[in-house]
Parts: C-alpha cells; structure tokens; sequence
C-alpha cells in the first residue's frame, strides 16, 4: 500500500500523478465495523470497476483544529496502526491530508474540487453522516450535487448493535469507563495496542505509542502476544503513570525480550484502585451493551 500525505494546497505533481480510484472518505479512528463496511462496499467497487482502491484521512483529528466542542488528541488507532488494518483490507492508495486551520475554511465545494476531483476519484464512498468543508457542510446529499457528475456516490447506512450506532465515540466512551470486555461488538476484535517489550521474570514493560487512547484508571486483565506466544497478564492504569509505558504483571514466567515487538489485548476490567465511586462500572448494567 503506498502512502501520501497531502500539504495545502495539494502540489500539482501529486494531483497529477493521481490514479483513477475508488476512494472511502473518513477519519476511521478504530476501523471498527462500520469504517470496516465503508472499505469493504469501496472494495468491492473497486473491483467490479477495476480501479484502485483508495482510503482518505485526516491527520491530527479535525477537532483539535476546529475552535468549538470535545477535542480528540488520543487516538483508538495511531496513524502507523490505520496504515497497517488499511493494507490488510486491500488498500492500495492512502491518502493523509494534514488538517490545519487552512484546511478547515475551504468550502465544500472547493474541497470536492481539489481533494476528489484533483486526485482522480471516480467513484466516492463514505458513511451516512459523513462531512466535510467548512463548517461541515458538506454532506452526503451535497456531496452528490457538488460531483457535478464527475464521480459516483455510494452512502453506507448506520451500522447498529445492541440498539448502539457503531462508532469511535461509542468506542471512546466504553474504554473511558473501562468497560473494555464490550468493544469486541463495536471494534470486531478487543481493543489492542502494539509496542516494544521489556521483560524479565513475571513483570514486563511495553513501550507505546503515546497518542493511544489509554482506558480509564484501574486494573484490568490483558494478553501479551508475542511470537505466535499468548500470556495472561493484569495491567494497572493510574492517573500518575507515564502515557507512553505499560507495566504488566504476568500469571507465569513466560515471556523474556528486550524492545521485542508485541501486542496487548485489553480483555476485562478488574477493580478501580483509585477507589473512584466504581466509576468505571457506572454503566456496566445499561440493557443496550
């Protein structure tokens, strides 16, 4: 899958290297199953038209560029681990536009302009409420008025669960309150963070990414793979401790390395320690999870 990150204005030379391409747009923090159903449908576009299968995101989250409402600054999938689940999608092209104020004020029919039009996109796929351009005005339903014809525009319905529209804020809000063992409904998989081991006995390090989306304070139990090995650990996040490095207490003696590639899967909340008013249980009896 080749990568290009995208600069305002996009260079001509990127425009004009563009393939005819079928492109999903959205941020897809996650990748849970609703972005999962937003690639698959391009997907299978794509091949039905034989072109490229392409994917465009933003980076950092426009939140934390726009002035007003909840900033997202930690994300459920850092930029390098989107890239590696797009690949094993099928992706071919990955798009990254850096979201700057710039960005932000370009209206939406400029945007579809340059950023659809300009990069070759013959066909457009994206999320029922998906928006861009300035202020968000830019919907599905204009979206289609501002292609003037130039490409195809496919919308994918809201994907429900449980009564729940599968979502990164859905997600976000589960790992928030701990309540880790239900994002395997949402996301298809547990929650997962890779990084780099150190270990040594029944007490390992793993060094990560430290824009990841850190659960809420408290114990919790998790799975260490690595090398094709599965160990059973209890990790402990506090308010106080470094958001780039996870202390896991092992059950066994059975992992050993030192800046080892590994992956930790959050299974389920154990206690809060803090003693917080169970604030991470809050919400564990509500019917729709």
């Amino acid at each position: 899958m080749e990568q290009i990150h995208i600069d305002f204005p996009i260079r001509s030379e990127i425009q004009g290297a563009s393939e005819p391409c079928v492109m999903a747009l959205g941020f897809f923090d996650g990748v849970h199953l609703g972005h999962q159903e937003i690639i698959k449908r391009a997907k299978a576009i794509a091949d039905r038209k034989k072109l490229k299968l392409a994917v465009m995101t933003f980076f950092p989250h426009p939140s934390s560029v726009i002035p007003k409402g909840p900033k997202v600054t930690h994300y459920l999938t850092p930029l390098p681990v989107k890239a590696e689940i797009f690949e094993q999608l099928g992706v071919d092209l990955m798009y990254v536009v850096e979201f700057n104020e710039q960005v932000a004020k370009i209206p939406h029919d400029q945007f579809t302009d340059a950023y659809l039009c300009g990069l070759n996109v013959q066909h457009a796929v994206a999320g029922f409420d998906y928006k861009y351009g300035f202020k968000g005005k830019g919907t599905m339903e204009q979206l289609t008025l501002d292609s003037r014809g130039r490409f195809a525009v496919t919308t994918v319905s809201k994907l429900e669960k449980h009564e729940q529209k599968v979502g990164s804020t859905l997600l976000r809000e589960l790992i928030s309150t701990g309540r880790v063992e239900k994002v395997n409904d949402y996301l298809g998989k547990e929650y997962e963070m890779v990084g780099q081991m150190n270990g040594y006995g029944k007490t390992i390090e793993v060094k990560i990414d430290p824009a990841y989306f850190l659960p809420c304070s408290g114990s919790y139990e998790v799975t260490v793979s690595y090398q094709g090995f599965r160990a059973k650990g209890v990790c402990e996040i506090s308010s106080q401790a470094a958001n780039d490095q996870l202390k896991i207490r092992l059950f066994h003696e059975s992992l050993l390395g030192h800046d080892e590639p590994v992956v930790v899967a959050w299974n389920n909340f154990i206690a809060d320690f803090e003693m917080h008013d169970f604030h991470a249980q809050a919400n564990m009896l509500d019917v729709r999870l």
